[in-house]
């Protein structure tokens, strides 16, 4: 057989929120993997993001206080949603011809005590 790998680009968005900067970008960029996994049902070798574009980026602050009154402090929410243009490289299973074997259960056991029964029974 031949090279059965391919390689494709496609944009893909996501988005992912946190409660800090870094952790809502780590969170749209772990949600890529399922994202194409969803679209494709060939085997996936590699995906590798190529560029990524920031669509919207917003920070939500709010003030927490401890029994309404008390230690007030600002709490923050980062949500990011990213178009990632990524490179796949994947097996497509149409281009895969496969060879069909007939073999054995390999599971099973033969039944012995079967055939025994039916000629102790023609027997007598």
């Amino acid at each position: 057989m031949g090279k059965v790998t391919t390689k494709k680009r496609q944009i893909i968005r996501v988005e992912g929120t946190g409660k800090e900067k870094h952790l809502a970008f780590a969170n749209a960029l772990n949600q890529i993997h399922s994202q194409v996994l969803k679209e494709k049902n060939d085997v996936i070798v590699r995906i590798e993001p190529m560029t990524i574009q920031i669509v919207r980026a917003e920070q939500e602050t709010f003030t927490e206080r401890f029994f309404f009154f008390f230690l007030p402090r600002v709490r923050a929410d980062y949500r990011v949603l990213l178009d990632v243009e990524v490179e796949i490289t994947l097996i497509e299973m149409e281009t895969v011809s496969f060879v069909e074997k007939k073999v054995a259960d390999p599971n099973g056991f033969p039944i012995f005590f079967g055939k025994k029964k039916r000629m102790y029974k023609e027997a007598n």
